[in-house]
């Protein structure tokens, strides 16, 4: 059977699968499903201590809209589908959630496996408390992301976004950090990250978009909100394999928003990635997501002949500027 595992920097990871921050990680319940469904990482919905980012989670809405912009309640989702939402962050009490983690970490470590806190900046010092707080429990990977999709919409100073976060975040702890990155230049601000001391950097969050109910002529949820389906993992793919060209192969890259199968994971591969962060996808259609994607990862490659790790940047390191495809079609 093909080798599933792959290296992403300092990690070993049994598969290249991941599960995404997200309302489908919020609980101890979830991350065991997920982990249960295979997935070589499980990262935990993010949070910090703002009230005002919770009070978000609290009032979050979620639908799906389909080709046509329709929106329909929550539920498993076609590949023509969108996720289109308003969310914030996990609303548990600090401690519990530290010791809760914890515990789902060693679970986890017997599974080959890894639970991974995620954390968005509020106040720097305090993020960098919390960032050495999950460490002294045993955390073994953590998760900075600084690119959060609802920042611009929420409350002042409840989501900080941007990589000068980073640093801080890096001198308080010594596992491995992965940054989670977006914004209008997401390769520039993964090389930013690299720069700042991240060891593994994910890309990219989802975008804000706007849709109006053509029924009702106002916006749907009321609100601009989060977006992301299968048609976002071409830009995703670019993203990658751009910051692949740019950094080297060398530089370990997690790509997330679009993925949606496993053959989804097979092409972030390809575009050099060394593993996927799975999230709608696990929202809309729960755990089995994850371990329909492993299969079908896994006979993909079994058709192909080849083990993960082979595939990774295959593509990318395959691509040609216009003008050598012009030259070529000259000569």
């Amino acid at each position: 059977m093909p080798d599933l595992r792959v290296t992403l920097g300092p990690l070993e990871l049994k598969n290249p699968v991941l599960a995404g921050s997200g309302e489908a990680t919020a609980s101890a319940d979830a991350i065991h499903a997920a982990l249960a469904a295979g997935a070589a990482a499980v990262v935990a919905k993010s949070t910090n201590e703002a009230e005002s980012a919770k009070r978000q989670l609290r009032a979050a809405e979620y639908v799906l809209v389909d080709e046509h912009l329709r929106a329909r309640a929550l539920g498993p989702a076609a590949r023509t589908d969108s996720l289109f939402c308003r969310s914030g962050l996990l609303d548990e009490p600090w401690d519990e959630w530290v010791t809760t983690l914890g515990a789902l970490d060693r679970e986890a470590r017997l599974q080959e496996a890894y639970v991974v806190p995620s954390l968005v900046v509020a106040d720097v010092a305090e993020a960098s408390r919390r960032a050495h707080e999950l460490e002294a429990a045993g955390l073994r990977w953590l998760e900075l992301n600084v690119a959060a999709p609802h920042a611009d919409e929420g409350a002042a100073g409840a989501i900080r976004t941007g990589n000068e976060l980073v640093a801080p975040i890096r001198q308080a702890v010594r596992i491995p950090l992965t940054v989670k990155v977006g914004g209008i230049d997401p390769v520039g601000a993964a090389r930013d990250a690299f720069a700042a001391g991240a060891d593994v950097v994910c890309l990219t969050t989802r975008a804000q978009g706007f849709i109006p109910d053509l029924r009702t002529r106002r916006p749907i949820l009321g609100t601009f909100g989060a977006i992301g389906g299968a048609w976002a993992l071409p830009l995703t793919l670019r993203h990658v394999a751009k910051a692949r060209a740019l950094l080297g192969p060398d530089a370990p890259l997690i790509a997330t928003n679009g993925a949606r199968d496993g053959f989804d994971v097979a092409r972030c591969l390809l575009a050099g990635a060394g593993a996927v962060q799975m999230t709608s996808a696990l929202i809309t259609d729960g755990p089995a997501a994850l371990t329909n994607a492993l299969e079908e990862l896994q006979s993909y490659l079994l058709e192909q002949g080849a083990d993960a790790g082979e595939l990774i940047g295959e593509a990318a390191d395959s691509v040609r500027t216009y003008e050598e495809v012009a030259m070529r079609s000259t000569g």
